[in-house]
């Protein structure tokens, strides 16, 4: 039973990520994206390895080789712990088929152990991205025994062991707390802590790396004191073998509690329901609406219940907004910046507007709007709804969250770089055009490669074809506007008499687009 229930496990797991279009499709579409998670991979690794290795020469000199090993520990266990506590979370207590199975004669501990099981294996993607590169660096660098290999590998079956236990225990008490709050809001915020956090590493890597290299006797002393299971390890990876015991002792036994836990609580938690205070509805106050508010109002109720659709295409309202903020705070450090291009704060406008117009092209939230319909579309068709009302609504919301957001960035930036009054208005509507230009190309762009047999909202989400073509198409769109300006209009016009063409030539593109989808559209959705 048990070699059943992994072997479905593993095949929905390989399907929810490479899985594309028909049959006759899937198999080049299944390479492609093995080819870039293969990319993914060796880009992380790269990173990971040119950091270690100016670590091991560091801590070798200073006699600190098992610090190497204990930071490389630290580093893998929270990547790992941060990246798949949600996945965990997920698949343990929201799957699909957990009621299913619960009512077939399975032990629950069986069923506990074929969710976790492929997490694991997942988990140790996360930990070897990181330890990889680091076994690899220190042996090419410094070294190693053959019983510090064997260390080693032992030392890192049992990170993976104790960084799975540590994400099983977190995605309970996330559970727990996702039942009280908005789960969409709570991943949006998570999304956007992870990319703060990523991007403030990112920036701070050489001071970090510094720091780390000379202050290797105060972080030998901290792990000592207060993290003893990673100095066992990195003591093990050198051939200590008591500290090799030590350590996989202890993740032994951190491992059996988390599984005895989840064991005892799985069920509970499994039916865990949502409770809270019932709100009095005034039913006096309520007044009938039309048809395209509640067709409006049930786009926002998707786009707000779905954690993969509020997280992937609201990050881009939050990214419009975080430039504007950023652009006013460090308006200083950017003036001084492009002062030391000649020529380069006339072209002002035209940069606000290029930044701008690509974040803009990250939000497409009516590109997959149509294929989240799924199979449930009938429903929507069944009503006495024109199917024109039905996709302008889809567009309705898309420009009531993303114009308003664009025009008011381009707006803030406009006043903050000094641009003139005539600067000031275009960057401030070419933005907001763009954002309708991304909402129609993006409906025309679903219609034509919907997709309604998705097995998770990741699919229309993150990986349909409308979605690419949505994005780089507004991209090529900007591209394509740089290079003409630069090559052959930067003798001939001003830059504020382009942003006008470019204005007057998104607004010709739109217009062409809404014809295109209350026409073709109108007969394609109905054909679907």
């Amino acid at each position: 039973m048990t070699k059943a229930l992994l072997r479905v496990r593993f095949r929905a797991l390989f399907h929810s990520m490479l899985r594309q279009g028909r049959r006759g499709k899937r198999a080049g579409m299944t390479v492609l994206f093995i080819l870039l998670f293969a990319y993914v991979g060796v880009v992380f690794c790269g990173m990971f390895a040119l950091m270690f290795s100016q670590l091991a020469p560091a801590y070798h000199t200073a006699g600190l080789d098992w610090l190497y090993f204990a930071t490389a520990g630290l580093m893998a266990l929270g990547l790992s712990v941060f990246g798949s506590v949600f996945a965990t979370q997920s698949q343990i207590y929201d799957a699909k088929d957990n009621w299913l199975l619960l009512s077939m004669p399975i032990p629950p501990k069986t069923i506990l152990l074929s969710r976790v099981l492929p997490l694991l294996a997942l988990n140790g993607v996360f930990s070897l991205v990181v330890l990889g590169p680091a076994g690899v660096i220190y042996g090419t660098m410094v070294g190693f025994t053959p019983l510090g290999v064997a260390a080693f590998v032992l030392c890192c079956l049992g990170l993976i062991l104790l960084s799975q236990s540590l994400c099983c225990l977190l995605g309970w008490l996330l559970h727990l707390l996702l039942g009280r709050i908005n789960k969409s809001l709570a991943s949006a915020i998570y999304m956007v802590l992870f990319l703060g956090l990523y991007f403030y590493l990112y920036s701070q890597a050489g001071n970090i790396l510094n720091a780390m290299a000379a202050g290797g006797a105060s972080m030998a002393s901290t792990l000592r004191s207060w993290v003893w299971p990673l100095y066992a390890m990195g003591q093990a990876s050198m051939g200590n073998l008591t500290h090799l015991a030590a350590f996989l002792g202890i993740c032994a036994v951190v491992t059996g509690l988390a599984y005895w836990f989840l064991s005892v609580t799985f069920l509970g938690s499994t039916a865990m329901q949502r409770t809270g205070r019932r709100k009095k509805v005034d039913y006096r106050g309520l007044r009938a609406g039309s048809a395209v508010h509640a067709l409006v109002f049930k786009e926002r109720k998707r786009f707000l219940g779905s954690p993969v659709y509020l997280t992937n295409m609201g990050l881009g309202l939050v990214m419009i907004l975080a430039l504007a903020v950023a652009g006013a705070i460090f308006r200083e450090q950017v003036l001084e910046f492009l002062a030391l291009i000649p020529g380069m704060s006339l072209l002002t406008p035209l940069i606000i507007c290029a930044f701008l117009g690509f974040l803009v092209s990250t939000a497409c939230i009516s590109t997959p709007s149509v294929s989240l319909e799924g199979k449930c579309i009938w429903i929507l068709k069944s009503l006495p709804l024109s199917s024109r009302q039905i996709l302008l609504a889809k567009l309705r919301f898309h420009n009531m969250l993303l114009v308003p957001v664009a025009m008011v960035s381009g707006l803030i930036l406009a006043l903050a770089y000094g641009c003139g009054p005539v600067d000031v208005l275009l960057v401030t509507v070419v933005p907001g055009l763009l954002g309708l230009l991304c909402g129609l190309l993006g409906m025309v762009c679903g219609l034509r490669w919907a997709r309604l047999d998705w097995l998770t909202e990741a699919h229309p989400c993150k990986q349909s074809v409308a979605l690419v073509v949505t994005m780089l198409g507004q991209t090529a769109l900007l591209l394509a506007g740089g290079l003409l300006y630069g090559l052959l209009l930067r003798t001939i016009v001003t830059p504020t008499e382009f942003l006008a063409l470019f204005t007057l030539l998104t607004a010709l593109l739109c217009l062409a687009l809404y014809r295109a989808l209350v026409t073709w559209g109108v007969g394609k959705w109905e054909a679907l």
